[in-house]
């Protein structure tokens, strides 16, 4: 389910929480779904269940999973929240896009380098910050 690299520059729960986001973005883990617990999960990666806990607080403060008591935590999209970090990414977007005019990067530069990442995220996965 994760691939961890605990040489990678990036802390593991933050490598959980950009995994877990993949997997959504990828249809592999969908609304509804059923999270391992902090336990199994510290357990399979063979790390600390803090670091576990850390990425799943993260990814609840987010509007991704929600935790219900005594049934386990759950993909479970809040649309509010995930809007506030949509419209966030767009303005960082469109200062991205005023500096490839500035530059002079034209569209069908700008379309290629999204249809690679597209294709990346899709092959292999990614740990770089969704």
């Amino acid at each position: 389910m994760f691939d961890l690299n605990s040489s990678s520059q990036i802390p593991l729960n933050e490598q959980i929480v950009e995994q877990t986001k993949l997997m959504i973005a990828q249809g592999i883990l969908l609304d509804g779904d059923m999270m391992p617990s902090v336990r199994d999960l510290s357990k399979t990666l063979l790390i600390n269940q803090s670091t576990v806990q850390k990425a799943y607080n993260k990814l609840k403060e987010d509007g991704i999973l929600l935790t219900k008591k005594g049934l386990g935590t759950f993909v479970s999209l809040d649309d509010e929240k995930i809007d506030v970090k949509k419209e966030r990414l767009e303005k960082k977007l469109y200062d991205i896009f005023l500096k490839c005019i500035f530059y002079g990067i034209d569209f069908e530069k700008i379309k290629e380098i999204y249809e690679k990442s597209k294709e990346d995220s899709n092959d292999r996965g990614s740990n770089e910050p969704l």
